[in-house]
């Protein structure tokens, strides 16, 4: 039987692009010869679009195909500050085309509205990052069967998954301990936005905090505040070094997108990771994986976090209304850019 790969391999295009065709997505731009190259290919290899089935309450229903929304927290330009959350898209749109759910972006307009490029209706949507509660009444103009991911507005009413901070940050820190570190600096935003957009204290800094008090290693002059991007790692990591002349021996980054500016201020001193400064990271994107060096960083799992999305919206699809909270554990991944303590 042809599969969507197979279509896709001949006309040379992708299987997202198979997808939205057959689907008549009018929101895909692609030429009228691409649309009818696919089309005349599926129809030649006789391809067919299989249902699958599932069991709900001891009935066999036919699952059907869903066209779902996805609403950004940042904007384009803001993605390319934080790669984890535009990584975080592609996994939901890649999980959601092996349901072959189409996947429908939503984006603000001059009003700061979230809008789509047609009107074609929503079988449900899904929110990356953090939004205020105007939003939230924004998406709801669209359907009311919402999964938030990075974000929980209201435990009672939505589904959302969550990764595990606290488990991030004790990982980390312990990481220090077992190499001797005890006193660890924290490089990033004190404060940013909470589940409704609101400012408020980071929740990697709280458990930091927390952690590093209960131990009686707090030290406000290890706190680096500074904004979570390139830019604003570097201006912290260079005042740091104006004031201190050194970095700090251990420092947990509460984010990868602040680490081409870190690692710029340190080689423009001329320190080593991990010589003169041991780095853990949070996120484990291509920013810590493929930095000079490697840097340990810890994983939050985001393909598990989108599965776990996608099987919240498939509760909601077959009427489950009662919201949940899912917490994704995550783990350290080591690449020894944390050296023994002497």
């Amino acid at each position: 039987m042809a599969t969507l790969k197979d279509i896709a391999r001949q006309a040379g295009v992708s299987q997202a692009a198979v997808s939205r065709i057959l689907n008549q997505d009018p929101s895909l731009s692609v030429t009228a010869e691409t649309r009818t190259r696919v089309l005349d290919i599926a129809a030649a290899l006789h391809y067919k679009k299989v249902g699958l089935r599932t069991e709900k309450s001891n009935r066999s229903v036919q699952k059907r195909e869903l066209r779902i929304g996805v609403a950004q927290m940042f904007d384009a330009k803001e993605l390319q500050e934080d790669l984890y959350y535009l990584a975080l898209k592609n996994a939901l749109d890649q999980e959601c085309f092996s349901r072959q759910w189409t996947t429908v972006s939503l984006f603000r307009d001059e009003r700061r509205r979230f809008i789509m490029r047609n009107d074609l209706p929503l079988d449900g949507l899904f929110a990356i990052g953090r939004f205020t509660r105007e939003e939230i009444t924004n998406f709801r103009e669209y359907t009311d069967k919402i999964v938030f991911l990075d974000s929980d507005p209201d435990p009672m009413q939505y589904y959302s998954i969550l990764p595990n901070y606290h488990l991030a940050v004790q990982l980390a820190l312990e990481h220090f301990r077992e190499n001797g570190f005890q006193k660890v600096a924290y490089v990033g935003s004190v404060k940013t936005f909470d589940d409704q957009k609101k400012l408020t204290m980071d929740s990697r800094f709280y458990y930091y905090r927390a952690s590093m008090v209960n131990r009686e290693c707090f030290l406000p002059e290890l706190v680096l505040d500074c904004p979570m991007t390139a830019r604003g790692g570097y201006e912290g990591m260079k005042d740091f070094l104006d004031r201190n002349g050194r970095p700090p021996k251990a420092m947990f980054v509460a984010s990868d997108s602040i680490v081409p500016g870190i690692m710029m201020a340190l080689q423009e001193r001329e320190f080593r990771v991990p010589e003169d400064t041991g780095i853990v990271t949070f996120n484990n994107t291509v920013l810590s994986e493929f930095s000079t060096p490697p840097l340990t960083s810890i994983e939050l799992h985001m393909q598990e976090n989108v599965r776990a999305a996608t099987f919240c919206m498939e509760l909601l699809q077959q009427g489950d209304i009662c919201g949940k909270r899912i917490v994704v554990p995550c783990s350290l991944v080591s690449r020894n850019s944390v050296r023994m303590e002497i």
